[in-house]
């Protein structure tokens, strides 16, 4: 339990933070009310509106005022939709949630066989393969690996829709870009923490007793590597959440990443800084998650708790 103490008051200094930072910054951006109103607006509209939206009162008054609505969980409402900032982020967070689901349990089912059949079979046809194939994923970016499957399977094949949403058809091209850019590091590391454990006296030893050599991989070393890969995979649930802004923005899918492009355009500031709240928690449970599976896994770590 002191773990999760430690992990929970760390998490909630990050979020206090990132929280500040947002902050400040989209206030950097400059004035939302040059946006709401039309082109040369009157004195009179600007006072009035900034008045309503409450950016007349001094910046450390609207610090403290953000920072107690978080806390009771009113995060305020959209400059623009009128609609409240947990209504809106709640429509778009499921989509979200969709992609990134997809892609990570497209990745793990891909990439950890890939990884565990490189590292048995290590400078086989199908090692080499995943190398080449790593290394060409890694150095292509999100937004053009995008690009280039709308290229061919849209325009090109015309199999599926180069955007928006609604049925299964829509999923697939923005799924299968943060899928192909997440699988090269989790197979890689999956193959690496793999060969290190496979030389160890105990994986020869339970080869020595007669056991199937598919049972070693997959109970003795694959059990004994998974620390690395746990570790991993957390992660990528964060990647690919950050890998989907740039994805939707590209496919127009209507998750979180889209919506806080579209925020910060409009200097919509309830948006963005909900937008981070739901997000910094997310990143939270996912490294109190971590460490808990990390611990589940090893029982050499479980005293340290």
């Amino acid at each position: 339990m002191r773990v999760i103490y430690r992990q929970l008051l760390q998490g909630l200094l990050v979020i206090w933070i990132v929280l500040s930072a947002t902050f400040v910054l989209v206030r950097l951006s400059g004035d939302p009310v040059a946006i709401l109103l039309p082109e040369n607006p009157p004195q009179e509209a600007i006072d009035l509106l900034q008045a309503k939206l409450g950016l007349d009162r001094p910046i450390y008054v609207q610090y403290v005022d953000f920072l107690s609505s978080a806390l009771t969980g009113d995060m305020g409402q959209s400059y623009f939709e009128g609609s409240s900032v947990s209504e809106i982020i709640g429509r778009h967070l499921g989509n979200t949630l969709l992609l990134a689901g997809v892609a990570f349990i497209a990745s793990a089912l891909i990439a950890i066989p890939t990884g565990i059949y490189a590292a048995v079979y290590p400078g086989s046809f199908g090692d080499r393969l995943l190398q080449v194939t790593a290394v060409v994923f890694s150095s292509i970016p999100a937004f053009w690996l995008a690009l280039l499957l709308v290229q061919f399977f849209a325009l090109y094949m015309n199999w599926l829709p180069t955007y928006g949403t609604g049925t299964w058809r829509h999923l697939v091209l923005p799924a299968a870009t943060l899928t192909l850019i997440s699988i090269p590091s989790l197979a890689r590391l999956t193959r690496s923490s793999l060969l290190e454990v496979l030389p160890l006296n105990y994986v020869q030893a339970s080869r020595a007793k007669g056991m199937p050599e598919r049972r070693v991989v997959l109970r003795v070393v694959l059990r004994n590597a998974l620390v690395p890969i746990i570790t991993l995979l957390t992660l990528e649930i964060g990647s690919l959440l950050g890998g989907a802004v740039v994805t939707e923005t590209v496919f127009s899918w209507p998750g979180i990443g889209h919506l806080t492009v579209v925020s910060l355009q409009r200097r919509d500031f309830p948006i963005v800084q909900g937008v981070v709240i739901y997000v910094s928690i997310i990143f939270v449970v996912i490294t109190i998650v971590n460490e808990l599976l990390i611990r589940l896994a090893s029982p050499r770590l479980r005293g340290d708790a």
